[in-house]
């Protein structure tokens, strides 16, 4: 009792226990060190610069001494008292860093990094929080978060993510002891969900206001590729004060370092990898602080050479590195240099590009057909001038004046035009959608290096660098530029080289080398080295280059010369040219210029060997790119002034706009209307029709529809007769209009058999309902006006002629005979059979587990890591099967390949497809074994390596080892050279990011995605497909999950849907039979 009285309770006595402990935490929270404060502002109050103990505060405080008889520095000297000081304080600064590098990976710290600003967002990954150990694990460091860092902020706002999202409360809520307890009940619920949709949640996130910090805890790989996720968050966060930190906690062997800080750079954000089992604790705020450990480490070791290199206290040491440097003459160290820039290049693998000409051939306005002209030509019709004998006199058409309007035609002639405003309304949003796909193209051309490149787009490309002397002051700007380029552009390229021109010429390598990962390291440490000197002897590079490098240029495709430089050429403008367009004749080779603006050069010092001006220049070397039939791209620190890829877009856009004013004033009530209203309309005949605002806007279909009214209507004869009863008058036809094609429906059609080796897809394109013209639709005729509205006229009662249902609230006539009705119901009957039969087929066999294997020359891809042992008996029992059933009977060659943590052939190439080749197979199939990890990358090259490949079937349980994104790209890259098939079987459906890893797997291969079906699933519809559809009430198929299956399934259920409505129909139709004798007799 004494020792409580001695101090006062300071209010904590009398409060609740979670109150008493909040308390606790924010009286601690008044003691903590300046510690907390941003780590940008900590470092920059604490960096050398700030405490003055770089070089150049070094060098500053020694005595420059002079050569003699010139005023060149030839040494500098130091005191010994500038030395001890200089390394007294560089030590405790050292120790300062490291002390706070410690503090950095304390308690919540080391798992999430030090999270800042005051209203913070937390997304939380719960697709692989687990349970047991892991999970309590997980939980555990949440807590500590929230404890020592989220209780201290302003805000907050929680959102779970997994396959779908889940968040605490519908909006940031203010900081609390209460929302704090709920919030750490709130993460003791939380429990897996599925897959990792970061961009649903990050879309939840954007819709709200008044946060200044996003924080992404990441479990697992994202579903979105990095580059989809950087886009949309640079998107969102434009004009936002919002602080992003990207999260890696124990996934690593999902999500490497190297991607996370990669896509966090993109962003300008903060990422923190959190890996306690390689002991990786690796963040943004740690990576600044080693730098700056590093520069002041190196910096010590001068100033210790410096201390026992002279034993004089008075007087002491020339610092030889200083010296030479400052007698060399430009200081390139001393220039400023972007983060990382000596750095190894961090490589990506991108697609393919294509210049803007080549992409507009598959998107351009003529190529999506909606040039103005194409739109239009099926409408249009020259004036016709005829001579008629009768008036004896020349008779021109005026049905413009009433119908159409003149139009002037790209030729020069004028057209008579016939336009609905709905295909005007419709064509004007294609056009805005178009135009939306170019500006998207032109932002993407403006970004990253192609805003200093352009697209390089050759597989076979020899870079020239200008570093004549007028460049010196640029050359980190020339180095970092190209460092974008050997990371973004040229990891997918064939062959490539580097040439670097002054008044000499210095070559990376004697002559082109294969690209490959080690080669663009080596050619960026080359880079590293240039310096700048000399001229500008442009014609020398470009010899060397076309006579050394493209020596066999007529033997090869896709070849490209890039001439990076800054200013006018030695040589005359027209010598270049000449040469150029002779070496770049007859063969697939190009120049292309990418020139730099970095101001005029100062004519008071040494002027260059030859000056233009900027438009000069750019104006000479536009003339050498059309001679060499190549491209130009001018570019400054402003922006981009001039771009042949862009022109070519703007142009495209710029004719889109023209087309857009044309059909505008082709419609001159566009103005006066809305989009969907439309101009007052009469019908031609007496004749219910319909109005062109419910028409579809395909001008091919309406045209083709009035040309089959027209003929209908003059082939139908109607006569009129007046009652017994009053004035009332009755019709009957003398004439019934012609049947469509579908009364030509006959029941002996030619169906395939069920066994035709085929994907899906290509026998529903030769089979399906559409294409055998079985669907309903067929027996429809035009809406029924009458019923509709309500109104009874004398034309109403030709309604009683045919049966009208209600479908989608539309009243629809049905204009087939009970005849016609029971032929279309007989054929449908039949093709359901087939279909059902042909699904019976994929379900059986080796196909069940395998799919159908098409291709004559094959590779089978088995994973064999530790996650298959529960199904490996299954696999080499099926797998056994697959060589007997299907590589054997259909196979000119195939080969076996299992995968884990290393590769194992059967054999080193294809094999030819023969009985011993067969059992040599089986056997080996007999001695797989399950153990290590999935590699799938590592099979997919060594697969794609086998000659006259055509297609691989990957079966596997999960995602690679490696990052999906990179396995995607690489697979892209090598399908450029090698049109094969890759074709994916998944073992395990409930992992859908594996599911869709191998969809996109398989999509951009123009491969099928496979998943075996469940022995539950087949004894569920093993009746089904027995006895076949034969009641209404029967079930629905399960939703398949392999595209064969699932595009079978979903035309026999639309078969279904369109059997049951034919049945339905047809008893209507025998309702209103019976029903007429009777109203004729009373």
């Amino acid at each position: 009792m004494d020792g409580l009285g001695q101090n006062s309770d300071n209010g904590l006595l009398v409060t609740h226990v979670n109150q008493t402990q909040d308390l606790l935490r924010l009286q601690g929270s008044e003691t903590q060190s300046s510690d907390w404060e941003d780590s940008e502002d900590w470092l920059s109050a604490h960096s050398l610069k700030c405490q003055k103990l770089t070089l150049a505060d070094l060098i500053s405080q020694g005595t420059a001494v002079l050569e003699e008889g010139t005023n060149v520095v030839q040494k500098i000297r130091f005191s010994t008292q500038i030395i001890h000081y200089f390394e007294s304080k560089l030590s405790d600064t050292i120790e300062l860093y490291q002390q706070r590098i410690q503090w950095l990976t304390e308690n919540s710290k080391k798992a999430f990094g030090l999270i800042k600003g005051a209203r913070v967002s937390v997304l939380i990954d719960v697709s692989s929080v687990g349970s047991g150990p892991q999970k309590e694990e997980f939980q555990k460091d949440l807590m500590s978060l929230i404890d020592e860092q989220l209780s201290h902020k302003e805000k907050l706002f929680v959102l779970s993510f997994g396959t779908t999202t889940r968040s605490l409360w519908p909006d940031p809520m203010e900081v609390s002891a209460s929302t704090l307890r709920e919030l750490k009940l709130w993460v003791k619920t939380l429990q897996p969900a599925g897959g990792s949709n970061l961009l649903q949640a990050l879309k939840k996130i954007f819709t709200l206001k008044g946060l200044d910090s996003l924080v992404a805890i990441l479990r697992s790989c994202p579903d979105q590729p990095s580059e989809i996720l950087s886009d949309y968050i640079q998107q969102s966060t434009m004009g936002r004060d919002l602080i992003v930190h990207l999260i890696t906690y124990k996934c690593d062997d999902q999500m490497p370092p190297a991607v996370l800080k990669n896509l966090a750079e993109a962003i300008s954000g903060y990422y923190h990898c959190y890996s306690p089992k390689m002991e990786l604790y690796t963040s943004r705020d740690v990576d600044e602080l080693l730098a700056e450990i590093q520069k002041a480490q190196s910096l010590l070791g001068h100033m210790q050479a410096l201390q026992h290199s002279s034993p004089c206290e008075a007087l002491t040491c020339t610092m030889e590195e200083i010296s030479t440097e400052i007698a060399k003459g430009p200081l390139i160290s001393l220039l400023p240099k972007p983060p990382k820039h000596d750095a190894p290049l961090t490589i990506e693998f991108p697609n393919l590009d294509k210049t803007s000409a080549e992409w507009l051939k598959v998107n351009g306005l003529k190529a999506k057909k909606l040039s103005l002209y194409q739109v239009l030509a099926p409408n249009a019709f020259s004036p016709v001038e005829e001579f008629v004998p009768i008036l004896q006199k020349t008779v021109s058409s005026t049905v413009y004046e009433k119908a159409m309007i003149q139009f002037e035609w790209h030729d020069g002639t004028v057209k008579n035009i016939h336009v609905d405003p709905p295909f005007l309304y419709e064509y004007q949003r294609q056009l805005s959608r178009t135009m939306r796909m170019y500006e998207r193209r032109i932002e993407w051309l403006s970004l990253a290096s192609r805003r200093i490149w352009g697209t390089v787009c050759e597989k076979r490309v020899v870079i020239l660098l200008d570093i004549s002397a007028t460049n010196s002051m640029y050359i980190i700007h020339i180095q970092h530029s190209l460092r974008l380029l050997l990371e973004e552009q040229l990891s997918n390229k064939d062959y490539f080289n580097l040439i670097a021109f002054g008044s000499t010429i210095e070559s990376w390598m004697p002559e082109m080398v294969p690209m490959s990962h080690d080669n663009l390291q080596s050619a960026w440490r080359w880079v590293l080295n240039l310096r700048c000197q000399g001229s500008r002897n442009v014609l020398s590079a470009l010899r060397k280059a076309v006579e050394v490098d493209f020596k066999d240029k007529d033997k090869h495709q896709s070849q490209g010369i890039y001439l990076f430089t800054g200013g006018i050429p030695d040589q005359d403008m027209p010598t270049l040219s000449a040469y150029m367009a002779e070496a770049c004749g007859g063969c697939d080779l190009q120049l292309n210029v990418c020139l730099f603006y970095v101001g005029e050069p100062k004519m008071d010092t040494t002027p260059p060997a030859c000056y233009a001006s900027r438009t000069d220049t750019a104006a000479a070397y536009r003339e050498v790119t059309r001679a060499a039939g190549g491209r130009f791209h001018w570019f400054g620190d402003t922006g981009i002034y001039e771009s042949d890829d862009i022109n070519s877009i703007m142009s495209e856009m710029e004719k889109a706009l023209n087309y857009s004013q044309k059909s505008v004033k082709d419609d001159p009530d566009r103005e006066k209307s809305l989009p969907l209203k439309s101009p007052k309309w009469r019908p031609l005949s007496s004749r219910a029709g319909i109005s062109p605002a419910a028409a579809q806007p395909v001008k091919e279909g309406m045209m083709e529809r009035r040309r089959k009214t027209r003929s209908r209507e003059a082939e139908t004869s109607l006569s009129l007769f007046y009652t017994e009863t009053g004035n009332n008058v009755g019709s009957v036809y003398k004439k019934y209009p012609q049947g469509r094609g579908v009364r030509r429906t006959s029941s002996s059609m030619d169906l395939p058999r069920k066994d035709t080796v085929c994907s899906s897809q290509e026998w529903v394109a030769k089979y399906g309902l559409k294409k055998l013209k079985l669907e309903i639709s067929r027996c429809m005729g035009p809406n029924c006006t009458h019923q509709k509205s309500g109104q009874r006229s004398s034309s109403a009662r030709h309604c009683s002629i045919f049966p009208s249902i209600e479908i989608h609230g539309v009243v629809r006539h049905i204009q087939w005979t009970p005849r016609e009705m029971e032929v279309y119901i007989r054929c449908v009957e039949k093709v359901l059979r087939c279909y059902v039969q042909r699904l019976q087929w994929l379900l059986s066999g080796s196909r069940q587990l395998f799919g159908t294997v098409l291709e004559n020359r094959v590779c089978i891809l088995l994973d064999t890591s530790g996650s298959m042992g529960p199904y490996l008996q299954q696999v080499k029992t099926e797998l056994v099967l697959l060589i007997w059933e299907q590589l054997r009977k259909r196979c000119d060659s195939f080969n076996l390949l299992s995968f884990a943590e290393g590769l194992q052939l059967w054999q080193d190439t294809l094999m030819e497809t023969t009985d011993e080749a067969c059992h040599e197979a089986m056997q080996w199939v007999t001695h797989l074994q399950a153990q290590g990890s999935t590699s799938i990358l590592q099979a997919l090259m060594k697969a794609f390596s086998f000659h006259d490949l055509e297609g691989l079937y990957l079966l596997t349980d999960g995602k690679p080892d490696t990052s999906c994104s990179l396995v995607l790209n690489e697979v892209q890259r090598l399908r450029e050279k090698r049109d094969v098939k890759v074709h994916t079987i998944s073992l395990n459906c409930s992992d859908r990011a594996a599911v869709e890893f191998l969809r996109k797997l398989a999509s951009i291969t123009n491969g099928r995605y496979h998943c075996p079906v469940g022995e539950d699933i087949l004894s569920k519809i093993h009746s089904l497909l027995t006895k076949g559809f034969i009641d209404e009430k029967d079930p629905t198929l399960p939703p398949f999950e392999g595209d064969d299956l699932r595009r079978l399934a979903k035309e026999i259920t639309k078969a279904r849907s369109f059997l049951w409505q034919a049945k339905s129909f047809r008893s209507q139709l025998q309702k209103k039979n019976d029903a007429e004798p009777k109203d004729m007799l009373s």
